[in-house]
């Protein structure tokens, strides 16, 4: 067995290879390599990704995402765990522990873990050498009947169930749909503009809300960097796609900026995620008395877009939201779990759910 690790350098020749080209498995795709090699924060040495091959075949992988978040005028570089898989058939060895033993060696102190599955979390608690894990708590808010899919998989024998299932949703949906027919709908009474503009006036409006709410502050190289290299595209799963274990398409995708404005004055904004029949609030900044437009314009939106969901981690934003709460079929809680080095003083307060490679996804 060979593990080759992947500078930015070492990277883009990777992916320009001819081996890269005719892998039955990827480790990573080539726009999602572009956008590493395209990270602001990213240094050139930097080891962005560790593969093993056996007899010129994948077999695992284990990838960070670089970043330098700035917090109270403090700066430092950390590496969010991106990506960690084992083909099946060597996850019996010590192929896993061989991989994330690198990562550490090499990013112990730095190492940030979040967006993953709580599976995980006893076996990365165990190696004692991480802070107990926090949490961002959310929530969800479900404009449709979307849960067919978790009945198919939950009952995948019993296929009558999941057909008599999926024909009760579709009718509910379409009730709902003919109601909403006579219900009026909501407006945004503010400014806005969507898809808008990264320029000096947001870079000031971010840079002064981060600072007051002890949040972790992010410019707008960030939110660009996001915007022009994205880890997921619009389009059906192809063979091409399909060499990879995460998600590389989407039927749709699309990050969408959002101003908005009281009084002629920038009073928030929202960095926003749709994928597929979702939508989720990656970002936002905003003024109090802006915050309930927002609100009004996420329901908006996801009633213009016919989606199944809401998904919020904005503890002021969902409160707005369940003041509109005869707008939503079901509220439920959620969390995101973050895992921090042992001897740092950081908290998973400072952070939006965007941070790491959730606003990638």
């Amino acid at each position: 067995m060979q593990i080759i690790s992947y500078t930015k350098i070492q990277l883009q020749g990777f992916i320009d290879d001819e081996f890269f080209k005719v892998l039955s498995k990827i480790p990573i795709t080539y726009h999602r390599a572009v956008s590493q090699i395209n990270n602001p924060y990213a240094s050139d040495e930097d080891v962005l990704l560790w593969a093993a091959y056996e007899k010129a075949s994948l077999v695992g992988y284990v990838g960070v995402l670089p970043d330098l978040i700035s917090l109270e005028n403090n700066k430092r570089k950390i590496y969010w765990l991106s990506c960690f898989w084992i083909d099946e058939s060597f996850r019996n060895n010590n192929l896993a522990s061989q991989l994330f033993f690198l990562l550490l060696r090499q990013y112990k102190d730095q190492l940030y873990i979040s967006n993953f599955l709580f599976s995980l979390e006893n076996i990365y608690q165990n190696l004692g050498i991480f802070k107990p894990t926090q949490y961002l708590i959310g929530s969800t808010f479900y404009l449709r009947f979307c849960f067919a899919p978790l009945v198919q998989a939950r009952y995948a024998n019993m296929k009558l169930l999941v057909l008599i299932y999926g024909f009760i949703e579709r009718s509910l949906n379409v009730i709902m749909i003919l109601k909403k027919l006579f219900t009026r709908k909501v407006n945004v009474k503010i400014k806005l503009e969507e898809n808008c503009t990264l320029d000096d006036e947001l870079e000031h409006f971010i840079s002064y809300f981060s600072s007051t709410n002890k949040k972790v502050v992010r410019n707008i190289q960030h939110f660009n960097w996001i915007l022009t290299y994205p880890w997921v595209l619009n389009g059906k799963s192809d063979l091409d796609s399909s060499r990879y274990y995460f998600t590389s398409k989407a039927t749709y995708f699309e990050h969408r900026t959002v101003k908005f404005y009281l009084s002629n004055k920038l009073s928030g904004f929202v960095f926003l995620t749709l994928k597929n029949k979702s939508l989720k609030v990656c970002y936002i900044y905003a003024n109090d008395e802006c915050v309930c437009h927002i609100a009004d314009y996420l329901i908006s939106c996801a009633e213009i877009l016919k989606l199944n969901e809401i998904i919020v981690y904005d503890n002021q934003l969902i409160k707005h939201l369940k003041i509109r709460r005869g707008k939503f079929l079901y509220v439920r809680n959620i969390k995101q779990a973050y895992i921090f080095p042992e001897n740092d003083d950081i908290t998973a307060s400072v952070f939006q759910f965007g941070d790491g490679d959730a606003v990638f996804t």
